[in-house]
């Protein structure tokens, strides 16, 4: 038997973790990543497999990227220094950078909206979280192929990059972070949106504060400290 199946738009869907190239060398029994293989294509599709199993999956690209960092501390310190340096310098305090080598990383959390927001909204399921102390929070958006979501069930004018600062924003204040970074990552050369739409909003706090009408709990100074938190960084793709 084959270790991957084909879909119908002729992705290559491998059937155990341990056959995926991104996978095999990863910790596929810990909790979170066995919550992924939940998710599944519908039987038609790809024999019903995992979509994490998938050669576009950007969950396995993350997975691959960031599982390590969970039992690595050295290769935690030096990965997250330089990411916070690269996309966030001069936007968080410097307690963040001696927070580094104690990071917790959770993956695909679920986060509340705020209960200020009038429109119907479930859940928000960022990629990864990153908790430095209570210094920082940075909820990290991964894309490959595809691009940042326009719009949401309920609301055809929130995109993703917004939902992202306000849920997060909402669940720093709610916990104590002192700052919240937003990075949407992008794996590989693919043209999407994401760069756009995170230019809507890094630097632009009059464009968050407009976006978030309902959002009184925030000063101005805090719409300005969360647009110098906005961030777009492209990795190479691990698996091209």
């Amino acid at each position: 038997m084959s270790e991957f199946v084909l879909s119908s738009s002729r992705i290559r869907v491998w059937r155990r973790p341990e056959d995926h190239p991104l996978l095999r060398q990863t910790d596929t029994a810990h909790p979170a990543f066995q919550g992924k293989l939940s998710e599944r294509f519908p039987p038609s599709i790809a024999e019903g497999l995992p979509k994490v199993l998938s050669e576009n999956s950007e969950d396995a690209r993350t997975w691959h990227y960031f599982s390590p960092l969970l039992r690595d501390e050295p290769q935690r310190s030096r990965v997250l220094t330089q990411l916070i340096r690269q996309s966030f310098f001069g936007a968080v305090p410097p307690q963040v950078f001696k927070d580094i080598p104690a990071a917790k990383l959770e993956f695909w959390p679920k986060l509340p909206p705020p209960p200020s927001r009038p429109q119907a909204e479930g859940d928000s399921e960022p990629d990864v979280m990153i908790t430095l102390g209570k210094s920082a929070v940075i909820l990290v958006e991964a894309k490959c192929h595809s691009g940042v979501s326009e719009f949401t069930k309920f609301d055809r004018k929130r995109d993703q990059v917004i939902r992202l600062i306000d849920v997060g924003s909402w669940y720093a204040r709610q916990h104590g972070f002192d700052c919240v970074c937003f990075l949407v990552l992008q794996y590989g050369d693919a043209q999407t949106n994401a760069e756009k739409i995170v230019s809507r909003y890094a630097g632009q706090p009059e464009a968050i504060q407009k976006a978030l009408p309902y959002r009184d709990d925030l000063t101005e100074g805090e719409f300005s400290r969360l647009a110098g938190a906005v961030a777009y960084v492209r990795w190479p793709d691990p698996l091209f």
